[in-house]
């Protein structure tokens, strides 16, 4: 028999300054605002996200980008990832920390292995470096770092961690996600560009994954198995580059449609494998990649908004950050008294679709 894996803890945490929804779209609005019809396209996405807050790195816009008629010098791509450097370590450092505090009983002595998440920046030495130099992790640790790859990068990090503990017993793995998102946000006006705006924000997560059952002693999730599925010919539909002043994001208004279309076959893949019906699932941990997203979803699998409700609420009070999100997903249900199968699923360039079966349990 299989030996079991399981997701202890996460913590996750917000960079301090936040604004609302209706706040950033004041500031779009004079940032990209020039004339009626953008305006009108402005008012039109922001009314429709499901967002009522976001939090970012970025203390004031006006800052970011200088007050005057132009708007210039917008800030370049080099200013923009010194930025991301910063608050990425201090971050990341900080939501360590208040892992290893929901840790009471757990020597981080243990830890073998760390993977870093994150498609917002970059940095060498890596936020692997710094995290193990200020938390006194040991000089030996195994570090992997995963990059690029957008939403669903969660997932990799996760069955990178599970292969890690099934091969090596006495692996303790940190997994850290650090996406910041607000970093990026440019003068230009693009639809694609403008959508993106209006959902990304920013968030860091820190997990511990073992085998060992006893590493932490509380409610925990099994990391049952995975799965990917790429969209044929959907790579033009969700991409993400290196640009000028920022990282340049596409992202099309057909993205959530391709997703509603292949759902059912990646839920069927995934149920077969893991012999499984769609009436075993309890919970749904799902990607807000955005609103219209859950809806489709919802419509498709033929579910209620009750089931996405941890999904619903991530994306209003946080925003959609990147890979991070189904981490703040998977933390809130390990918080809740819920217990179950848990089908979880995220969405990224690609289009690629990451899925998992795991078990929520009350130990």
């Amino acid at each position: 028999m299989e030996s079991k894996v399981y997701l202890h803890q996460i913590a996750t945490c917000v960079p301090e300054q936040s604004y609302t929804q209706e706040s950033i779209l004041d500031i779009l609005l004079k940032i990209q605002g020039d004339n009626r019809e953008k305006r009108a396209f402005l008012k039109k996405i922001y009314k429709n996200t499901g967002i009522q807050k976001r939090h970012t790195i970025i203390s004031d816009y006006h800052e970011f980008f200088p007050e005057n008629a132009s708007l210039e010098p917008e800030p370049t791509t080099e200013q923009r990832n010194d930025l991301y450097i910063k608050e990425a370590i201090r971050l990341s450092i900080k939501a360590t920390k208040e892992l290893l505090e929901k840790l009471p009983n757990f020597e981080k002595t243990k830890i073998t292995h760390m993977i870093t998440v994150s498609c917002t920046g970059f940095c060498a030495p890596g936020i692997d470096f710094y995290i193990t130099k200020e938390l006194g992790l040991s000089s030996s640790i195994h570090r992997f770092h995963i990059g690029f790859m957008g939403c669903y990068a969660a997932f990799p990090a996760l069955k990178l961690a599970r292969n890690i503990c099934l091969s090596e017993p006495d692996a303790r793995v940190l997994v850290v996600n650090v996406e910041l998102c607000s970093v990026h946000i440019q003068k230009k006006f693009e639809p694609d560009a403008v959508v993106a705006f209006a959902i990304f924000s920013d968030g860091i997560s820190a997990a511990l994954i073992s085998g060992c059952k006893e590493d932490f002693k509380g409610d925990k999730i099994i990391l049952h198995g995975f799965q990917s599925s790429i969209i044929d010919k959907s790579e033009e539909d969700m991409a993400w580059k290196i640009g000028m002043k920022g990282f340049d994001m596409k992202l099309s208004v057909y993205v959530p449609s391709l997703i509603r279309e292949n759902i059912k076959g990646i839920l069927s893949s995934l149920f077969t494998r893991y012999n499984l019906a769609k009436e075993d699932i309890n919970l749904w941990a799902v990607h807000p990649g955005g609103r219209i997203i859950l809806e489709k979803l919802e419509k498709e699998l033929r579910l209620g908004k009750k089931d996405f409700k941890y999904s619903y609420d991530v994306l209003r009070d946080y925003g959609n950050m990147s890979s991070t999100t189904i981490m703040f997903i998977l933390e809130k249900m390990l918080k809740d008294s819920v217990k179950g199968n848990i089908f979880s699923a995220a969405f990224g360039p690609g289009l690629t679709i990451e899925s998992g079966y795991l078990e929520k349990i009350n130990d």
